[in-house]
């Protein structure tokens, strides 16, 4: 489609949980045309594509998501003739359940050989082959809220959640499931360890303290740790660490949102490919 004028602007997201066995991608099928494919859909007037893309999923699929690293655009005729470019993004669900609608009615989650054979269009199956390159998230998890530091009078490692952060941390482990950890560290300190355990206890994975992401310690040290690490691994630390740890993955080349919060609750994303950081994405505290 090269040199030829691009009629309709579209964009959708691959949504990806990790199963039992591995990736799982999520297709939906449209009745209208008979097919199983990617969520995706027009932009809107005045809409970017990265939000017509969260849009277009919540309304076919239900899940609201975070945002990962871009995949390859594809590029086509529409049913009408019309030459398409469509943009994707690989994403994971953070809230949300599937209910059947007038675009979609069934959605199915498949592991990438099952989901390519489902898939109706070939340009579809290009999307997944991309994805499926991507390694498990690196979960960055900032602690929950705790306890005035200024009204604490004992050892301020022993400062725990406040009520607030307790809410906080279970609102964590609900969001966090989809991710399929298989591993949690965290800073030895109690409000990072009260922060995972709801995690902990729904996956049934132990904590695993480390000094190396404690408050104060050294970001080098830290990247050093992470990138040793295998995938599927969530880490709870402090609000000096996580933010040099996100500016260390721009550093080395990450795609990066626009917005550098580290909230407390917060959980920043790195997506790894063969290993090394390719993207970061945000996901606000509940």
């Amino acid at each position: 489609m090269t040199g030829e004028r691009i009629e309709v602007q579209a964009a959708g997201g691959l949504l990806r949980r990790e199963g039992e066995t591995g990736p799982e991608f999520c297709l939906v099928h449209r009745p209208r045309y008979g097919d199983w494919t990617i969520p995706k859909g027009k932009l809107e007037p005045g809409e970017s594509h990265r939000e017509a893309a969260l849009r277009e999923i919540e309304e076919e699929t239900g899940f609201t998501c975070s945002v990962g690293p871009a995949l390859p655009d594809a590029a086509y005729l529409d049913n009408e003739g019309r030459s398409k470019v469509v943009r994707y993004w690989l994403m994971t669900p953070t809230d949300g359940m599937f209910q059947a609608n007038d675009e979609v009615d069934e959605v199915r989650w498949l592991a990438p050989q099952e989901a390519a054979a489902l898939l109706t269009n070939e340009h579809d199956r290009v999307i997944v082959q991309a994805a499926v390159g991507f390694d498990a998230p690196v979960l960055l998890i900032r602690h929950a809220k705790a306890g005035s530091r200024s009204e604490w009078a004992e050892d301020d490692r022993l400062r725990p959640l406040s009520k607030k952060g307790r809410v906080q941390a279970e609102a964590i482990a609900e969001a966090l499931n989809p991710h399929g950890v298989a591993r949690i560290v965290s800073s030895p300190y109690l409000r990072c360890l009260q922060t995972v355990r709801p995690l902990a206890l729904a996956l049934g994975q132990p904590v695993e303290p480390r000094d190396e992401f404690a408050e104060g310690e050294d970001v080098d040290v830290a990247w050093d740790r992470i990138s040793a690490m295998g995938a599927r691994v969530a880490i709870c630390s402090h609000g000096d660490l996580i933010p040099a740890l996100i500016e260390r993955a721009e550093q080395e080349g990450a795609e990066m949102p626009a917005t550098r919060e580290c909230s407390k609750g917060s959980v920043w994303g790195l997506q790894r490919r063969a290993g090394s950081v390719v993207a970061a994405t945000y996901l606000p505290p509940s």
